[in-house]
């Protein structure tokens, strides 16, 4: 399982965790309601305090589920390709924080294992004009 957002990971497994998804995004991606935050988030007290948002996140999303059978069917979701979590945050921007990097932490903290978000590559000079020839 990893971890990214809708403009960074297009291929395969993506399951939208977010209570909205981008209009122009390649489809093909699951939705997995459960995991998404409250209709709360909107509000300023949870938008912009990260401690906020993650007390009530983890107490009112997180604490209901069980982690290994929210795993279990997130896989199932996915299957037969490893899950993507998804949602809106670019986490390379300067103090950005998501929801998806909590969920992440709760299955690394209940099941022990590694949940790593997808890091984009730049594209090489190669790779932009392979793009840029089949514009």
């Amino acid at each position: 399982m990893k971890t990214s957002n809708y403009f960074t990971y297009s291929g395969h497994g993506r399951i939208s965790v977010s209570r909205s998804v981008p209009r122009f995004t390649a489809p093909g991606y699951k939705i997995f309601r459960a995991l998404a935050p409250g209709k709360w988030l909107y509000e300023r007290q949870y938008k912009y305090d990260q401690q906020a948002y993650r007390e009530r996140y983890f107490s009112e999303i997180l604490a209901p589920l069980d982690s290994q059978a929210t795993y279990d069917a997130l896989c199932a979701l996915a299957a037969p390709y490893e899950p993507v979590l998804l949602c809106w945050e670019d986490l390379t921007k300067p103090d950005e924080w998501c929801h998806r990097r909590m969920i992440a932490e709760w299955f690394e903290d209940a099941l022990g294992i590694h949940v790593p978000e997808v890091v984009p590559v730049p594209a090489t000079r190669e790779r932009q004009l392979e793009i840029m020839d089949g514009l």
